[in-house]
């Protein structure tokens, strides 16, 4: 039993640090519907300034606040001239899904170029030593990344739901033809997602970075598991908050009783299956065919006759 619970609050937490750049990528997605693959690449990179600020400044709190706030500056403005001056510029989908690929690879190559191939890792031991919460053993970053991420999900919800610009996103997402009509400044909005997703992105790089290390190719995992998660989500941020949690939940009870070899494709064929399945029940209950109840009373008899 204290091994399930354990593996339960280890998939808890390895589902809050993907959940971290899903929510990211799904409040891009949604609000803009702009394939922007290079969102795991432009995390990646971003977190390099913040390695490179602190490592010349030491890993005082104000020189992480710093690197802190140049891999945020470094997402985001990266993120919206994307979204600007290349996406907006081709106006459909395959021309921005081949263009964000092509950017996904230019940027990982740069990268690679500047830095070097090598796992770049920052050390803050505070953050690594070990808390006992009954008969589980987790870090204190673990402690922090799944709080930060409830934190970070419940805020997105409250401010979609509960706040004026939060409505006015909400609405571009539904239907941002309609949201015009109505006087919501879609163009805005767009650019909104993209610095928030953008922000949340470059979190998951400098959570990477401190936590197993960070290195040029791992843009595409977090892509990989932020699309996917976004995917399952349906339009919905609380789907995807809880898809993520899902998502860890699953790997990590998988290779409790089966090969982690296997584990990646047993994940994504379980949620394909699920995808499959609810679109079919979705078909189907768009497809059938209700009774028509006979109308009553006179009418009645009026037909009749």
């Amino acid at each position: 039993m204290n091994l399930f619970v354990e593996l339960l609050a280890a998939g808890g937490v390895a589902g809050a640090k993907v959940g971290i750049a899903a929510l990211g990528f799904a409040l891009i997605f949604y609000t803009t519907r702009e394939m922007h693959f290079a969102f795991g690449a432009v995390a990646v990179a971003a977190a390099y300034p913040c390695y490179w600020v602190v490592s010349a400044l030491g890993d005082g709190p104000v020189a992480t606040a710093l690197g802190l706030l140049a891999a945020l500056a470094a997402a985001v403005l990266l993120s919206i001239a994307l979204h600007k001056y290349v996406y907006l510029r081709l106006r459909s989908v395959l021309p921005v899904v081949m263009a964000s690929l092509g950017i996904s690879l230019i940027v990982e190559n740069l990268i690679q170029i500047v830095a070097g191939p090598d796992i770049q890792v920052l050390n803050y031991p505070a953050l690594l030593s070990v808390v006992e919460i009954g008969s589980v053993r987790m870090r204190v970053l673990e402690i922090g990344v799944f709080i930060g991420f409830v934190i970070v999900a419940v805020a997105i919800d409250v401010f979609l739901n509960h706040t004026r610009v939060g409505q006015g996103l909400g609405a571009t997402m539904d239907d941002p033809g309609m949201a015009e009509l109505v006087g919501v400044r879609t163009s805005r909005m767009r650019i909104g997602a993209y610095a928030a997703g953008a922000a949340l992105g470059a979190l998951s790089g400098i959570l990477m970075l401190v936590d197993t290390g960070l290195k040029p190719a791992n843009g595409f995992s977090l892509l990989l598991y932020a699309l996917i998660i976004t995917i399952m989500g349906r339009g919905s941020m609380r789907s995807v908050a809880v898809w993520s949690l899902l998502f860890g939940i699953i790997r990590s009870l998988w290779s409790w009783q089966f090969s982690p070899d296997l584990q990646e494709l047993a994940v994504f064929a379980l949620m394909v299956s699920y995808l499959i399945i609810r679109d079919s029940w979705d078909r189907y209950q768009f497809n059938r065919i209700r009774p028509i109840s006979r109308p009553a009373g006179p009418v009645a008899a009026d037909l009749r006759a």
